[in-house]
């Protein structure tokens, strides 16, 4: 199924979306730099190190490599050669050598567990989407959502994309979401809607709504996009049945503790888009470690 994207697709990462969390990485491992490697060696002791996969997995963050040594030749001037075995979104095997590093011994040791902690966690996310992809039936698409760790919300949408699943609105500017506690707070639905098309015309809007009357009122306003937040499937088949009696009837999105293994249970609805939290706030790090050459003096 053609992906459908809330936003501009986050099909790619720009320092500008990293270099504050680079920055705090290398500063918080290494405020004084790391005795132990600097003490056991000089700079002339030099060797590679290895990314090797433990596990199965998709791999994501390898332009974060490429930053995290630009940054750190600027604040040492210290070079480290980067040399990609594969690229992002592409599956690997346990085993794998996913991308190699040359320089310093003090250099690579510092850098690291800085470097395994974004492309461990990136790759998580990337293998979590994935997996969650094979268990969805064909008429649904996976979504991602804004429960993300602070600072690092363009980086796991990223790491969905790669996965193969679908990014969701990346903030609150990108769309006008009216929740319950909007509706709570304006009155009604339909105070919400007329307040927002009155400011903020054009912007596409979407509606969580939680019982027939809501729905019908979204429906009336030709909202881009409805979203049945917990519903049971009997109340999620009337909704869709009052859905298609629409011309032009809006998206459909399903929420509510969604998890891969519940995807299939969907198989017999129409096109739709499913948001899952647990794509990006229930991920473990991948398993993958750096293996190092012997030293090599000069």
């Amino acid at each position: 199924m053609q992906q459908r994207h809330y936003t501009q697709p986050v099909s790619e990462i720009h320092l500008k979306d990293c270099e504050t969390l680079i920055r705090l990485a290398l500063e918080e491992d290494a405020p004084a730099g790391d005795p132990t490697s600097e003490s056991i060696f000089s700079e002339i002791d030099r060797g590679t190190a290895r990314a090797v996969a433990k596990e199965s997995g998709i791999l994501c963050g390898m332009p974060l490599v490429e930053f995290i040594l630009e940054i750190f030749l600027q604040i040492t001037g210290k070079t480290v050669a980067f040399r990609p075995i594969y690229r992002d979104a592409l599956s690997f095997n346990s085993g794998d050598t996913l991308f190699e590093l040359e320089g310093s011994y003090i250099s690579l040791l510092r850098l690291e567990r800085v470097i395994l902690n974004f492309v461990q966690y990136l790759s998580g996310i990337s293998t979590v989407t994935a997996e969650a992809l094979k268990s969805a039936p064909d008429n649904v698409i996976v979504l991602d959502t804004r429960k993300t760790l602070p600072g690092y919300r363009k980086l796991a949408k990223y790491a969905v994309f790669c996965g193969g699943g679908s990014n969701h609105r990346i903030h609150l500017s990108d769309m006008a979401m009216i929740k319950d506690n909007h509706i709570a707070a304006s009155g009604s639905l339909q105070n919400a809607i007329n307040k927002i098309l009155k400011k903020k015309p054009g912007l596409p809007i979407e509606v969580e709504v939680e019982n027939q009357d809501q729905l019908e009122t979204a429906l009336e306003n030709n909202v881009d996009v409805v979203m049945l937040d917990n519903m049971d499937h009997e109340n999620l088949k009337h909704a869709f049945a009052l859905i298609q009696k629409y011309e032009n009837p809006p998206f459909i999105e399903l929420s509510g503790s969604m998890t891969p293994k519940k995807l299939q249970e969907f198989k017999e609805y129409g096109h739709l888009g499913i948001s899952m939290g647990y794509l990006t706030h229930t991920t473990r790090f991948l398993d993958i470690s750096m293996d190092f050459s012997k030293i090599k003096s000069y």
